[in-house]
Formats: C-alpha cells, structure tokens, sequence
C-alpha cells in the first residue's frame, strides 16, 4: 500500500470518527438542555482518580479530537488558563539559545507561505513584521504597567522617540476595532463585576466540607449518614438533625426538608433552581458548566467516581448531578441574599444587563507595538508621525492577523522545532558509527520498562561492556492481572488503565513459613488498630492532651532523627523490621490448575494463566522487543516504582503501565512463567528456543533511592551463579552512575559528585521528612523512541526518552508494530501532555506548590485545610520540564506507520490532529520524514559534527541545564571490556 493510498485510509478513517461524533452531536441535540450540560461537563472536568492510584492522561482530553493548537486553545479559554507559555517566557528561551532565528523563520514561513514576501509596512513584507513581534515587539496588555515603563525610561526598549511618536500620531487617530464587553459566565461573577457580595465565599467552604466527609476513603473521624442515598438525599438529611443553614443562605433548610418530603431528584432540583435565577433554555448549558468548573477538582472527583465507581471504597452512591444540586441549592439562596443587598435582580437576563459597559482600547498597548515595529524597520520616529490613516489601518490589519495567541503558537512551535532537529540530527550522525551486530552470545541482557528514567542505567550498562544488551517494553510486561499482595486487601488492577484484567495473581507465603506469616498478620491487624485508635484519641481534648505528653517526645525524636538523619534512621528502622519480624518468603500464582472450577476467585476472575495463556504472554513480549534468539545465561526483568515519605503524589512516580502501581509483581510474574519447563516447551513449538541455561530473573528498581530488588533468587541454578555475579554488579555499578546523573539536577548536590555519594544523597532524598522533591519523575520528558536499541544506543538522550523495543525487519504487515503504539501512543503522550499542561499553567492546569497540600479523604490534596481539591502535578514535578509535545520516532517506514494509524483510531486521532510530533525512520536507508499537515515531509538533518566523549559522565556533569544529545564512544565500541 502506498504511502498516499494509506494517508487516504487515515483521513477517511479520521473522518468516520468525526461522522460518529456529529452523530452523537446530532443525539445531543435531541436531548435536553439540562442533558447536554451533563454530558460537556463529563468530557471537561479533570478526570484524575483518587491521588493513590494516579495515572497520567492529557488534560484537555475532552479536545483530544480537534487539531492540537485548535484544541489547546478552546480548552485553555473554556477553563480559564494559559495555553502556552508565555511572551516572555519564550523571549528568555531565545536569548539562551533554546530557539533559534531559523526555527522561528522557518515557522513563520510554514504558516504564511506566498504571503510571507508581500510587503505590508515601513518597507519590509510580513514575514519580517512577524518576526519582529515574534522575538522583539513588547506586547503586554496592562496599559498601566506600560504608563509606568515609559515614564521610568523604560521605553528605551524602543527608542524613547519612537514610543512618544507611536503615542502622538495615535492619539490623533480613528478608534480601532469593536469595544470588548465584559460577558460573565454565571451570577457569580456578575455580582464581583457589579462591586457586590462574592457568592463563591459564602458557598464553597460549605461544599468543600460535605464534598471531602462525602467522598472521604476512611481518613474522617465519623462517616457521613446515609451516603447509599447519594449525595443529595445525605446532605439534605443532615438538616433533619439540627444543621443549620450559613449566614447568607437564609431558607436552604427548608428547601432542604422540601428535597426530602418531596423525593425530588437532583434534575429537578438542577431545573427548578436555575428556572428560580432567572436562567432561560438557551442559557442553562453554559450556565451549568460554568458552575460546574467553579470547583473542577471536588466536581471533577465526583464526574470521575460515577463512571468508575470501583475506585471508591465506600457504599457512596456518587453522580454529578447530585453535587451540582446541592451546589445550586446553596448557590440560589446566596445569590438571592447578594442581590438584595446589592439592589440588584437575581434574574440571569436582567443581571447581564447591567454589564453592558465597555472596555476601552488600550492607547498605550498598541503605541508601544507600532513604537517596536517601526525600529526593528528601522523607520524613523518622523515617519511614524507621517503616517496616513490608510496606512495606519493597514497596519492595524496586519497587526490583528497575528494576535497574541498566534504568536505564542508560532513561538510554541520554534520551540519545539529547536529541540526536535537536535535530536533528528544525533539520531543520523549516529547513523555512521554503528558496529555491525555481533553474533556472539550477549553476557547479560536487561529488560526495562519504557520509563525514560530507565534511560540512564541502561546507557551506564552499556557503556560497561558490548555484551550487555538492554531492551524496553511496557512495564506491566504483557500480563494484565489484579495483582494481590501478601498482605494487600483486596487485588488491584496492575495494567494500562484501558485494560480490564481478566485474570488475578495472588502471592502467598510459602508453605514452610505459613505459621509465621499468619502470626505476623496478626501482629500486623493489631498494630494498625493501635494505629488507629491512637490517631482517633489524639483528635480529641483528653486524648490529644495526654497522648502528647506520653508519646510526643517520641514522636519528636522520630520526626527529628527522619530530618537530620534520613538515611540513617530509615536504615536502622529496616534492620529492626527485618530482625524481629522478618517477611515470609513467598511464590505467586502464575499457572493454573486445569479444574477451572477450582481456579476462580471470589470475584470470579481466574487466579493464574492457563499454559496456553502464559505461552501467548511470553512469546507476545519476547516477539514484541526482538528477543527470539541468542538469548543471555542470565535475563534481567525489571518493574519500577518509587519510595518517598510525606508524598502525597507518590504513585504519580510509580509504573504507568501498571495503573500508577508498582511493577515488580509484574516482572517478577512473568520471570517465573519464561522459567516454566511447560512454556519454555510450548514455546520451542513456536520457534522460541530458550536453552536450558537461561534463568529469567524479576525484579524491581525504584526510582527514587536507586535500589534494585530482586525476587527468588533461591530458584537460579547454581552453575548460572557465576554469570548472575557479573551481571549483578554490573547492575550495581549503573544504578549508581544513574543515582549521579539524577544528583546534578538537584541544587543541593554538588555537580560533580561521586557515583557512590549520589547514591546515598537519593537515598537520604527519598527517606527524608520534609522533601518535597524526593525525585523529578517524568520532568525531563520529551521523546519516544520505538525500534532497535542500534539506533540509539551509544546517543546521550539525558534521561528523555522512553525507549521501546521494537524490531521492524521481524514484524510482518505491522502487527507487532500496532500492538506496540496502541499501548505506548496514548500512555506516552498522556504522560507528556499532563507534563506539558502542568507546566505551562500549574495554577489552573497543575495543583501549585505542594509546600501547603493537606491529604483529604484519602481522594485527592487540598492547599491548607480548605481549598479546591487540587489535581495535575505540583510545581515540584514540573520546575525544570520543557513543554513539548511527545517527539514520537519510530523505525519503520511510512506505510508502516500510516497503516497503523488506519487500524487504530485512538492512534489516528493523535497523528492526524499532532497532539503527538510523528517522525518515520526508514529501517533500511534511515531516511527520516515528520508529519505535518496530513503528510510525511521528508527530513534534511544537518551536517554539524556531534560532540563525542568517553563516557556518559564526561557529558552531563558539565551542566545541570538540559544537555543535547552527544555520541558516547564507550557504548559503541566492540573491544570494551566489563570493569
């Protein structure tokens, strides 16, 4: 199939898409305007679960169907928030050299095409305007910050005379454009705009109280009555045992009593209120999801938990309709309060009515633009002032063709230009100095979850020796399971969270150690009730009083010694565990028996993989990453996860792939099922031939201290230990090389700090008490690349990549290839996006700094100890990222490519609108082509040398900025021997 013929498929398939959507528009249509609100609420209130399993997504999903910057836009307007960076913000990047003059040209030439030649005003053509407003113009909306610069000689930016010319000739000249009328969204802001009574103050302290002992997952004291009848009905209750109604919502009780006397259901309660305030047909969609996103995160909880009601562990029957009820209960009475005060009407017509005054055109924003462009013309303040309304209009045209948003996309996207032809260009002068593959059996081989953390250790390995080959994957490594630890109460989905797992694997003591292990639950259960009981007693007046005095100084020397010594005490803290109640050894679940009866779980799930679905796990990821042959003695496979304390967003650090939970299990699953004499035999009637001499061994690395863990290690044949000693300290050796990348992006280690000591300063970070940046996550985010390791092995990537195992000259008709980006497109542009969002707006589309979070109900974090429910990533996690879209490389060719994108819509829908960079590198020639506008638009790397260096170590330790990418000699070589 031709690369055009598939570029058709995709557009009609992109196409089917958008005919299905206008067809649920078209039912949308038909169903009521109080329905229609509902529906647009779902779709754009943020969709984060509770904080303790918190997975990646974009943002702005509810936009993901239109054109990336179209989409980022309308998102941005709707919720109120920055859709790039800004202005200045761009400016800075350009002056250290992180956008460059041609990326910003070529950018502009892209976008205007034959127009970028006319010529428009003071004698350049528009392409030159439009770099001028690009990079040098001052474009700031606030007219009084402007009075201030130009009366402080600020405006020798410009030229002092330019800028008082620029204000004369204006001065003098018609109005331009239409007066911009203040348009509120909901009586709220009517109100504030009019000088009266702020509702949102009378109302959300309230809300914010039931909303959190509503929704809470077992921190409050006392559970909410009756939450099995919804939210509604359980807060309209509490007025039945003597709650009384907030100052400035005089008659909520009794509507309250009414809602219960009645048995009205929240639509009608929606209705009636909004019909009370005066809110026509026409106006009750916008009206509604205006106050909908008044309180996104606690609003957006509620949306989240009635479509996936497993993820709250309580009888709460949760709606959004219940919590918009309530809330317009509370809202009608505290506008009505607010409007007599204010002698205003309460009607939603009328009230708008009052707001029909005008803002005017700001005099000094536009001088001080035709001040910046007419010296970056070079005209003279004298022809400033000869200017004719004529050319004065035209002017202002030109002007209002690139308003502000358009040039911070244009800007957005020489920033991304910049750093994506840094990357294209290492990827082809690495091209050159790739060896020839060995056909000598590897020493070792690793296997690693895509996470771009991995990134560093497996280059650290390989930098160690030529024999050590390392491969990525998805970390839950092919076995969708409810997993169920030991000591765990229930299982737990450990997969991608578009996957439903039909299968659980359960890990259970061994049977030697079955005595110890229900003994040692049992001290468990008892310590968690002292626990608890204590944490209860302290709430109170006696208890808090006493308990302070008895154990306070404890708990103070604890706190201390986890502040001044983390490291340390978490250490001693282990050994004592270890010593006095050590953890059973223990096996999991992986095969079945073949009673299937015997095999179901109380959920009624299978508890292991029958041999068939085991074989199929196996041989599905083994064929996925190219490993069918020349397999290692020894096979690492390794899950990740993080360990901090005090995080409140801890499993924002954990493994994606297995739904922002741990990995090892996984791992550890599917080394013991690739050890299986019945799979390794079902396997070789496939043509996978592992040899008697191979060992898989699962394991864990955590991200944040470094540490690997390494299960059942007990099972290896003795004759493999010596080659599992190599590998191990090989592994040893990179954890720590990794630990001192990490240390240089951290301000309090020294950049040049030793391997040995970075590892114990990320082990003092993860254990210590007041670190609010235990590790950086996925901050350094920005590609993906899907392939052979020989393209890229041996490029310093700085820890931003994930890479994924891919080999194209295996894998017939592309099915290895669509499995592969169904599963990482939407994970690694969700993780890049939330990034990119956080980044550029991490007040609206972050949570802030998390200094102030308070853990609230188990569900989520508000700042201090009443406030939204926060959602997004801290500013922690996001102070150093670069927000870029996901650069997506993939080794195979065009057609490839386009013929996944046809099978798969959710693909499709990422290429086809750029939400992800799509780059094809053609297995055969390395010929690379991006997509953009509907096409492949063949590459042209430079020819500029990339920097070699021995070691990685030589490269990043010279700068904690981010670093491009550069040629690691030691990896590359053949004649490197293990050290």
């Amino acid at each position: 199939m031709s690369a055009s013929t598939c570029a058709a498929s995709i557009c009609r398939r992109h196409n089917l898409v958008a005919v299905i959507s206008s067809q649920d528009d078209d039912i949308l249509a038909h169903a009521t305007p109080l329905d229609r609100a509902i529906a647009s609420a779902h779709g754009i209130l943020p969709d984060q679960g509770p904080i303790g399993v918190f997975v990646h997504h974009n943002t702005l999903h509810a936009f993901q169907h239109l054109p990336f910057h179209d989409g980022v836009q309308a998102g941005a307007a709707q919720l109120d928030a920055r859709p790039y960076l800004d202005i200045h913000e761009f400016r800075e990047a350009w002056q250290r050299g992180r956008i460059e003059d041609r990326d910003a040209a070529d950018t502009i030439q892209r976008v205007l095409g034959a127009r970028a030649e006319e010529r428009v005003i003071f004698g350049v053509n528009r392409a030159s305007l439009w770099f001028a407003l690009l990079r040098d113009v001052v474009d700031e909306a606030d007219d009084a910050g402007l009075q201030y610069q130009h009366s402080h000689g600020a405006s020798r930016l410009h030229g002092a005379t330019h800028l008082s010319a620029a204000l004369q000739r204006l001065s003098t000249a018609p109005a331009h454009g239409d007066a911009r009328a203040r348009t509120p969204r909901r009586h709220r802001d009517a109100l504030v705009a009019l000088g009266a009574t702020d509702t949102d103050v009378v109302v959300h302290p309230e809300l914010v109280r039931l909303c959190a002992v509503f929704l809470d997952h077992g921190q409050a004291m006392a559970e909410m009555p009756h939450r099995e009848q919804g939210f509604l009905r359980a807060v309209a209750h509490l007025f039945t045992t003597g709650t009384t109604e907030p100052v400035g919502c005089r008659g909520l009780r009794q509507d309250m009593l009414q809602v219960l006397a009645n048995g009205t259901s929240a639509s009608d309660v929606i209705t009636s209120s909004l019909t009370a305030l005066g809110v026509t047909a026409t106006s009750i969609e916008p009206v509604l999801l205006a106050t909908a996103l008044a309180l996104p995160g606690w609003t957006g909880m509620f949306s989240r938990l009635e479509r996936h009601p497993e993820e709250i562990e309580s009888p709460a029957s949760v709606t959004l309709r219940d919590v918009l009820a309530v809330r317009l209960l509370y809202e009608r009475r505290a506008i009505e309060s607010a409007c007599d005060a204010a002698g205003v009407p309460a009607n939603w017509t009328q009230l708008q009515s009052k707001l029909a005054a005008y803002e005017p055109q700001s005099l000094h924003h536009e001088a001080w633009i035709l001040a910046g462009v007419a010296s970056s013309a070079g005209a003279t303040p004298a022809a400033i002032g000869a200017m004719s309304d004529a050319e004065l209009s035209q002017f202002r045209h030109e002007i209002d063709g690139i308003p502000l948003h358009t040039r911070r996309r244009l800007l957005h996207e020489a920033y991304e230009r910049r750093y994506r032809r840094e990357i294209l260009d290492g990827l082809q002068a690495l091209r050159p100095e790739i060896p020839a593959r060995s056909t000598m059996r590897p020493e070792a081989q690793f296997v690693f979850c895509i996470d771009e953390r991995e990134e560093s250790v497996r280059r650290a390995l390989e930098e160690l020796s030529p024999s050590f080959e390392t491969f990525g994957v998805a970390g839950f490594f092919g076995v969708a399971i409810d997993f169920m630890g030991l000591y765990d109460d229930a299982p737990a989905a450990y997969c991608p969270v578009v996957i439903t797992p039909a299968h659980e694997v359960h890990e259970s003591a061994i049977a030697s150690e079955q005595h110890w292990h229900l003994k040692r639950s049992g001290l468990r259960d008892r310590w968690r009730a002292a626990s608890r009981m204590v944490h209860r007693q302290s709430r109170t007046l006696s208890g808090g009083a006493g308990l302070s005095f008895v154990l306070g100084p404890i708990a103070a020397a604890i706190a201390l010694s986890r502040v001044i010594a983390p490291r340390t005490s978490l250490a001693v803290a282990d050994s004592a565990r270890d010593k006095f109640a050590p953890r059973p050894s223990t096996r999991l679940s992986p095969l079945r028996p073949g009673d299937e009866t015997l095999a179901r779980s109380e959920r009624g799930k299978f508890v292991g993989f029958s041999l068939d679905e085991a074989v199929d796990r196996v041989s599905g990821v083994l064929r996925a990453i190219g490993l069918t042959t020349r397999f290692a003695p020894v096979v690492f496979i390794l899950g990740h996860g993080s360990t901090s304390l005090n995080n409140p967003h801890e499993s924002a650090h954990d493994c994606g792939a297995c739904g922002g939970r741990r990995g090892g299990g996984n791992a550890r699953l599917f080394a013991e099922m690739a050890n299986s004499a019945a799979v390794r035999s079902a396997l070789h009637a496939q043509g996978i031939v592992i040899p008697d001499d191979v060992w898989f061994v699962g394991g864990l690395h955590d991200t944040a201290d470094d540490s690997v863990t390494l299960y059942e290690l007990e099972y290896m044949p003795v004759n493999l230990a010596p080659a599992f000693q190599r590998a191990h300290d090989a592994l040893d050796t990179a954890r720590r090389e990794s630990a001192a990348e990490r240390c240089r992006r951290f301000i309090n280690a020294p950049l040049g700090i030793s391997a040995d000591d970075a590892l114990r300063h990320v082990q003092g970070r993860s254990s210590h008490l007041a670190q609010p940046r235990p590790e950086y996550g996925h901050c350094t985010n920005a590609i993906c690349i899907v392939g052979r390791r020989t393209i890229s092995r041996g490029l310093h990537l700085d820890r931003r990549s994930f890479l994924v195992s891919y080999d194209p000259t295996t894998d017939e008709d592309a099915a290895i290839l669509t499995r592969i980006l169904t599963a990482v497109g939407p994970v690694g542009a969700g993780i890049s996006l939330e990034y990119y969002f956080s980044s550029v707006d991490n007040e609206r589309f972050g949570c802030g700094t998390k200094l102030p979070h308070n853990v609230t109900g188990l569900v989520g974090v508000m700042a201090g100890h009443q406030s939204d429910l926060r959602t997004g990533l801290p500013l922690q996690m996001v102070e150093i990222h670069e927000p870029m879209r996901l650069l997506l490389i993939v080794d195979a060719t065009t057609d490839a490519l386009l013929k996944v994108a046809s099978r798969v819509p959710e693909v499709a829908e990422l290429v086809v609108n750029e939400w992800v960079q799509l780059v094809s590198c053609d297995p055969e020639t390395g010929q690379m082509a991006i997509f953009q506008d509907g096409a492949f638009i063949p590459y042209q790397p430079g020819t500029a040398p990339l920097e070699h260096v021995e070691r990685s170590r030589d490269w990043h330790m010279r700068s904690r900025a981010h670093q491009p990418p550069a040629i690691v000699t030691s990896a590359l070589r053949a004649d490197v021997k293990s050290r």
